[in-house]
């Protein structure tokens, strides 16, 4: 019999009815949670939460003999996170597990499980070793429940995680895992789908899987190019998280930028590091800097600390350009193109090697109105004295020589060598135009010997650039002065004053901080300037370096006459040149009563035994 085709079946529900539906829906699924929890189990959740508050533990060893009392605690830990840290540590979990011999239930072993890989790194604040000692409660239940004949061949996250219970659940388990999917060429979230893990990566052990597949990513990521991995990494969860041994994922983040960026790392990954880090130019006592930069290395600090220099040099540029406008000053208007070009022609020539940024109280205020939040940059407050609230002034090292360059109505002074630790130590937070104009140039006196080269230059329109140049020719050091100037200033300046003369470099000018060669030297006298038949010679190679042979011939030369003489060459040498000559005089030289250093009786038998005099 053939029945004919049937019409298309439409059932028009009142919403009354479909409101019934969704509350019978509601009631099922409230039925389902609370399967096994009958009135003994919310009975003994009570019980345990109580116990959390009054911190009465008497009844608790009688409790945990009970089967639903394993299920009550574990859900409590997974729920409740102030009972968790109220009432989770090493020595009760292995209490519970005792009691609940031969091994847990499979309701209170997936809580566990979903504890771990909820809390894993956190597990710690606990009590030190809680991660450790959770990893192997499981390693164990999992062991007694699939190991030998228990072991089924149903894959679900017991089986894999015994499977893979020597690496998977271990500390650096998250790394690995990373690895194993980038050798298969997967995605981070097919992972933990691969390895059973799904629900089980919303906590921190997947946060740390991401972070670790970020940092494969930055691997690869072309040098300054950003990338959304870095608002990922940024996250205090992420950084934060550990990577290896005392290492944090941040740090591996900020090695990995460092390492690869050879040159300039460009704004988007300064950026990131000076946001995670912060600026590396603080006292190595500050707490950011212990935190941040020493586990990084005092290599990868002085190679960041290099980017930043030309961070000061556009934030002093910016004080700068900003308080010729706000003043209306229409001479420092006029000069700015000048003093910009010089400044950004020492960069350009790459001779910057550390900088140091110093701001009197306007000059920050005009920075910060320009910059707002980007004003990331470590700064030396400066004083308000002298009139100096205005001010900006920076610190160069250029290597052969030093600048301190202000803002209007401040002198630029040059140095060949970092006068003084005020100026470039990260220790110092505030400095006044005492300090600058005197302290800093009488530091470099004591330094390198009252007669150590330097200049303080006024910014006159006309000649204040010729007049560096006159100084750093004048002791032979070379530099490209068309790389400092505007094409119209070069050709003046070549037509008013020509080419710079380069004179032969004075070696024995400073009597610190420039590094000497140890070599043999010929046969000579030790002091040419001293024309006296006795002055001793060298009789052969083993002479004394070159270092050594200034400090005699150019700080005493008048003391000098025979051997017995020489026994009073250093009565007034300063200590800290001492120090510098240390390798080549320490075992000749001694230090009297009054702290003044001269060549003892000891010293002087050890010379004639060598033959040098």
């Amino acid at each position: 019999m053939k029945l004919p085709t049937p019409g298309s079946l439409t059932l028009d529900w009142s919403p009354a009815a479909l409101e019934g539906w969704d509350l019978l829906v509601q009631e099922v699924k409230q039925l389902g949670s609370s399967a096994g929890k009958g009135d003994a189990f919310q009975q003994i959740k009570s019980r345990l939460l109580q116990m959390s508050r009054t911190m009465d533990f008497r009844r608790l060893p009688e409790l945990l003999r009970k089967r639903v009392s394993a299920r009550a605690l574990t859900e409590l830990w997974v729920e409740d996170p102030e009972f968790m840290r109220r009432l989770m540590n090493s020595q009760l979990l292995r209490s519970l597990v005792e009691m609940q011999k031969p091994m847990l239930g499979i309701v209170p072993l997936q809580n566990l499980i979903t504890l771990y890989f909820r809390e894993f790194d956190r597990l710690d604040q606990l009590g030190d070793g809680m991660r450790s000692e959770l990893q192997s409660t499981l390693e164990d239940q999992l062991e007694l429940r699939l190991g030998g004949e228990r072991r089924k061949a149903v894959r679900n996250v017991l089986s894999v995680l015994y499977d893979e219970a020597d690496w998977l659940l271990f500390s650096d388990g998250p790394k690995k895992l990373v690895e194993h999917i980038r050798r298969e060429n997967r995605e981070l979230s097919e992972a933990f789908n691969l390895f059973e893990l799904r629900g089980l990566d919303t906590g921190r052990y997947g946060d740390i899987c991401r972070a670790h597949y970020y940092l494969e990513k930055l691997k690869h990521l072309p040098v300054g190019q950003y990338d959304e991995v870095f608002s990922e990494l940024f996250k205090p969860s992420v950084c934060k998280a550990p990577y290896e041994g005392q290492q944090r994922i941040g740090h591996a983040a900020l090695e990995i930028l460092i390492d690869r960026a050879d040159g300039d790392p460009g704004e988007s990954w300064q950026n990131f590091i000076m946001d995670m880090a912060g600026d590396p130019r603080i006292a190595s006592s500050a707490s950011n800097y212990r935190e941040w930069w020493k586990p990084l290395g005092e290599e990868r600090v002085e190679k960041v600390r290099g980017w930043l220099a030309k961070e000061d040099l556009r934030l002093f540029l910016k004080a700068l350009q900003q308080y010729g406008k706000e003043s209306r000053n229409s001479d420092l208007q006029r000069m700015f193109p000048a003093r910009k070009n010089f400044l950004e022609g020492l960069e350009r020539l790459k001779l910057v090697k550390r900088t140091r940024l110093m701001l009197g109280r306007k000059a920050e205020l005009s920075v910060k109105k320009i910059l707002g939040d980007e004003l990331k940059t470590s700064y030396v407050k400066l004083t308000n004295d002298n009139g100096m609230s205005d001010k900006a002034v920076i610190y160069i090292d250029c290597g052969e020589f030093c600048i301190v360059e202000g803002s209007h109505s401040f002198k630029l002074w040059i140095y060949l060598a970092p006068p003084s630790e005020k100026v470039y130590s990260y220790d110092i937070i505030t400095l006044s135009h005492f300090d600058l104009t005197n302290k800093v140039p009488g530091n470099y006196k004591r330094l390198y010997g009252v007669s150590a080269p330097y200049a303080d230059i006024t910014h006159h329109p006309s000649s204040w650039q010729n007049k560096v140049f006159e100084f750093l020719s004048k002791h032979g050091i070379r530099i490209d002065i068309e790389q400092l100037l505007s094409e119209k200033d070069y050709d003046q300046h070549i037509r008013r004053f020509g080419i710079p003369v380069v004179k032969n470099k004075k070696k024995d000018l400073l009597t610190k901080g420039k590094v000497v060669k140890k070599e043999k030297i010929k046969p000579s006298k030790v002091l040419d300037n001293v024309s006296n038949e006795k002055t001793p010679s060298l009789r052969n190679n083993d002479g004394l370096s070159e270092l050594a042979m200034g400090i005699l011939q150019h700080l005493y030369p008048s003391e000098v006459a025979d051997v017995k003489s020489m026994a009073y060459l250093l009565k007034t040498a300063n200590s800290k040149i001492i120090n510098t000559i240390h390798h080549e005089l320490s075992e000749y030289c001694v230090q009297d009563r009054n702290f003044r250093w001269r060549i003892g009786t000891e010293g002087i038998k050890k010379i004639k035994e060598k033959g040098l005099i």
